[in-house]
């Protein structure tokens, strides 16, 4: 091997590395214990996850459609959109302040907050 590979061979497996440390610490569990439901840049609610209340909330878009965002067992998800790609669904249960679930076409953002006064 040439001077040029290794050192390419090296940087790839650094980048690689560092993506992967990155994703641990984005994806790791948060000891936080409410989150917000956001709609158009609005807070909608405040949910303390710790209370112990399992509940469904429905959630109408302005221009039509609709979210059900699913509280149960301290975490929160949304269990059921009209929205064409259903990513917001597919994201699952909350597990992370650096990821936040979002539902772009009914402009809806779910993310885990410190205190419920602060917005996050």
């Amino acid at each position: 091997m040439t001077k040029g590979v290794k050192i390419c061979l090296a940087v790839a497996v650094i980048i690689f590395i560092a993506a992967g440390v990155t994703t641990l610490i984005l994806r790791r569990p948060s000891d936080k214990s409410y989150a917000a439901i956001i709609q158009d840049g609005k807070t909608l609610y405040i949910i303390d996850l710790s209370s112990g209340e399992d509940r469904q909330i429905r959630i109408d878009f302005p221009d039509g459609g609709y979210n059900i965002v699913d509280i149960s067992d301290g975490t929160i998800c949304i269990s059921e959109a009209d929205c064409p790609d259903k990513t917001c669904i597919k994201t699952g249960k909350l597990t992370s302040e650096g990821v936040p679930i979002v539902c772009l076409p009914h402009r809806l953002v779910i993310k885990l907050i410190d205190e419920p006064e602060n917005g996050g």
